[in-house]
């Protein structure tokens, strides 16, 4: 895979502002690997879908250079632009990264690595059509898709919570702070055809083991094996509420009375009044919601030792 095309999407705005004062030291190490480059930046949440849509037409990689949010934005571009030629490219710079990580990218060395490396490796997503500004819009999340109070944890890890607390401790602390004001909502949720519907305080359905700064959300989930790992937890009290994050942080929380964990191939969810969607760290709508897996669909370059991972 010689003289390919490289399309960068970057984010300013990641990592609390820290990509954009290490974005112009990286691009000379990216341009001695000798392909040629396309770059642009965002300047708005849900950009780099666009972007990638138009990169995916022109580039044999197109590259996201910043955080989960930036790199599940991207991911969803490629997959909507239907171009299974396009390699995709991670340079971690957000504050979570952890789709990066468990791709066995943790630097920027390994992402250039990577970049002029030939080693891929197929991995599923999660397409999700929900809802947004009055019409049905399509993602496809690697990390996890969900409703319930991860739509407040959001909303409470703001960015001075991330500078302040960094990658291990934003989600957290964010997630402690929406425990205090979030009210559970009846859900009605179907999975591969089984019917649930209850008061709900998280349905989150994982297509990997690690997502939120490194929580545990999944243990054991491979982004490449054709399931969702879904978390279906009833309400609990507050306090309780805390020893189950404490507990979900570590992934030690399968045998919660209040939670049941187990596979599928698609779940959807209605609530009325209708709540958030949330899609690796992002809000992207409201339901209804329909996610399910596209096994093996997306094509990301990785280091060597991840090739068969």
């Amino acid at each position: 895979m010689n003289a390919r095309r490289t399309g960068f999407i970057v984010n300013p705005a990641a990592g609390v502002g820290r990509c954009r004062v290490q974005w112009n030291d990286l691009q000379r190490s990216f341009r001695q690997a000798g392909n040629s480059e396309k770059v642009l930046f965002t300047s708005r949440p849900g950009e780099a879908v666009g972007h990638a849509q138009v990169l995916a037409a022109e580039c044999d990689i197109v590259a996201a250079v910043g955080g989960d949010g930036t790199i599940f934005e991207v991911a969803s571009g490629i997959m909507l632009a239907g171009n299974p030629r396009t390699f995709m490219g991670m340079v971690p710079l957000g504050t979570g990264n952890d789709t990066a990580r468990l791709c066995g990218i943790h630097n920027a060395e390994q992402a250039a690595a990577a970049l002029r490396g030939d080693h891929t490796r197929a991995l599923d997503t999660i397409q999700i059509r929900c809802r947004a500004e009055g019409r049905e819009v399509t993602h496809h999340a690697l990390l996890y898709g969900s409703v319930g109070i991860i739509g407040q944890v959001l909303r409470q890890t703001t960015p001075r919570v991330k500078r302040v607390f960094g990658r291990h401790l934003a989600y957290p602390v964010g997630a402690l702070r929406a425990i205090w004001s979030y009210e559970a909502t009846e859900i009605r949720v179907i999975c591969d055809g089984q019917i649930s519907e209850k008061p709900t305080l998280l349905l989150s359905v994982s297509n990997s083991e690690y997502s939120g700064g490194g929580m545990r959300l999944a243990p054991d989930a491979r982004m490449d094996d054709g399931l969702l790992n879904v978390n279906l937890c009833e309400p609990v009290g507050r306090w309780r509420a805390i020893a189950l994050l404490w507990r979900m942080c570590r992934g030690r929380h399968l045998s919660h009375p209040q939670l049941r964990f187990f596979t599928a191939r698609s779940v959807s969810a209605e609530a009325h009044p209708p709540i958030d969607v949330q899609a690796d760290g992002e809000i992207i709508g409201h339901t209804p919601v329909k996610m399910a897996v596209v096994p093996r669909g997306l094509k990301v370059l990785v280091p060597e030792a991840r090739r068969a991972g």
